[in-house]
Parts: C-alpha cells; sequence; structure tokens
C-alpha cells in the first residue's frame, strides 16, 4: 500500500507540473483505488484533464467512463465521440469500439462500411478479432465488396495468431480450394491446430470426414 501511495503521489506532483500521462496514470489511480481511496468522480476529472490535452489514453478513458457510466451518467454518444479522438491518435482499442459502435449503431447512426474501415485498421494493428471481422466482411460482402482472396488473407492473419476459430476456416478454405488454391495437406494441419485448442467446429469436421482429429 505504500508503494502505491508512493506512486499515486509521484503521479499528482507529475500530473500539476502539466504532465499529460501522469494526469491519465492519476486518474486510473483514482479509478481503482491504488494509493488512494477509490473516487470514479475524480478519476473522470483527472482523465479529462488529460484529454482535452490530447492524451490518446485519457482520450479512451473518458469515453470507457461515459460509455460504463462511470462517475457520470452513461453516455454513448458522448464516449463515442472521445472513442473517436483516440482511434484518430492511433489507439488500436478505441478503434475497435468505433467499429463496433457503427457497425451496431451504439452512440452513432449504423455505418457498416466505416466499421468495416475502423475494423481493417485495428486489425492492421495486429487484433485478431478485427482480422476476423474483417476476413468476414469479405466473405459476407458487409460493408465492402465480397472478396474471397481477401477473406483468407485475414482469416489466415488471425489463424496465424493463434485463434482457434479463424485457424479452421484456413483449413476449410484450403481444404477446399475456396478463394485460395486447394492444399488439403496445408488444410489439415490447420484444422489440427484448431482441434488440439478444442474447437468442436474442427473436431466435428474431422469427424464427419473421417480424419485424425487428436
Amino acid at each position: 500500500m505504500a508503494k502505491d501511495r508512493n506512486k499515486a503521489d509521484d503521479y499528482r506532483e507529475k500530473a500539476y507540473q502539466g504532465d499529460t500521462r501522469a494526469m491519465n496514470n492519476l486518474g486510473v489511480c483514482y479509478e481503482r483505488g491504488y494509493g488512494v481511496k477509490e473516487n470514479l468522480q475524480i478519476a473522470l476529472e483527472w482523465y479529462m484533464k488529460a484529454a482535452e490535452q490530447g492524451d490518446v489514453y485519457g482520450c479512451f478513458n473518458v469515453g470507457e467512463c461515459y460509455y460504463h457510466g462511470k462517475g457520470i451518467e452513461a453516455n454513448k454518444k458522448l464516449a463515442f465521440e472521445w472513442y473517436m479522438r483516440a482511434a484518430s491518435m492511433g489507439d488500436m482499442q478505441s478503434q475497435v469500439n468505433v467499429a463496433n459502435a457503427y457497425y451496431l449503431g451504439d452512440g452513432v447512426e449504423t455505418d457498416h462500411e466505416k466499421a468495416f474501415l475502423w475494423y481493417r485498421e485495428a486489425a492492421f494493428q495486429g487484433h485478431i478479432l478485427s482480422q476476423k471481422n474483417v476476413g468476414a466482411a469479405y466473405w459476407n460482402g458487409d460493408g465492402v465488396e465480397k472478396d474471397l482472396t481477401e477473406c483468407v488473407f485475414w482469416y489466415e492473419l488471425a489463424a496465424q495468431g493463434g485463434d482457434a476459430q479463424a485457424q479452421f476456416a484456413t483449413g476449410w478454405f484450403l481444404m477446399t480450394g475456396t478463394g485460395v488454391p486447394k492444399d488439403e495437406r496445408s488444410g489439415l494441419r490447420w484444422i489440427h491446430k484448431s482441434t488440439f485448442q478444442g474447437y468442436k467446429p474442427a473436431i466435428d469436421y474431422c469427424k464427419e470426414h473421417g480424419l485424425d482429429w487428436y
């Protein structure tokens, strides 16, 4: 606890000197009760001080406060606006949140084309679920023109990141020659990677086709 108090005091000193990252970190301390008494209203005040001076993490955290109603009444529209600020500065999770908002119409008008563009931004940064979402968009022609080659590319990226569903999808593409030249040996290797993680659809596929899956 003494260590936490010292850290909070250090953040406070730097925050009063104008360090925006320290302002955000002090907000985290108040949100989680690290070295100070938990106080969501004060946490939001420090996040806002950081955000208003352009700190990307401050913008994200203000968005979180508005989205989840932490220290203030929930407001999805304002949450979206702050997420957008952070997303425009390159914050990956904010890009995902903006994409989700556009896709679902959560705090902003539904727009699947814009959702696709923001999922792709997060996907370029290695966000695995966004890579799958981009792949699904190309598969379905949802927010972007249907393109099986691009679909396979993005699912394989997610597969390389260890996602079992994407590994199975990549294996199926190769097994069936969908969007990629048929290569059953490589396809089975990907499907086995998925079965090793216990992914049931991959296991069921192997059973249905008389393939080893263990």
